[in-house]
């Protein structure tokens, strides 16, 4: 497993630093030829680029949590296993609008509905 999380690792800063160049050209072409940049642009720039990257892998991680869950799930109150359904809803992290599918059951038993946890995905 270490092995495995070497290759990763070194194929993420692999493509940052693709990413960081191709950035980089991106700002230099939008700029032009208009003169001095003042570094807060740049950081501007940089930061936005960041938040894509991070919104990205929030939505692939919650993916895959709720990729995992059953097609069924017993009812919290009585028990019946209850068809589960996902809404697509869009929630604002801090790095920008993260889009995720929300599971969610509805039981015709207790006519009431219940949003079952995709486990744990960090705080």
């Amino acid at each position: 497993m270490d092995d495995k999380i070497q290759a990763l690792k070194e194929k993420l800063d692999c493509l940052m630093r693709e990413a960081a160049e191709t950035a980089a050209d991106l700002q230099a072409a939008e700029r032009g030829t208009r003169g001095p940049v003042h570094f807060s642009q740049i950081e501007a720039a940089a930061h936005a680029v960041g938040c894509v990257l991070s919104s990205g892998i929030q939505e692939r991680v919650v993916r895959e949590a709720v990729a995992d869950l059953p097609s069924k799930l017993p009812c919290p109150d009585c028990g019946v296993l209850c068809k589960v359904k996902f809404d697509r809803r869009t929630i604002h992290s801090t790095d920008g609008p993260v889009v995720v599918l929300e599971p969610e059951c509805h039981c015709r038993r207790c006519r009431r509905d219940f949003f079952p946890s995709t486990g744990s995905v960090g705080p």
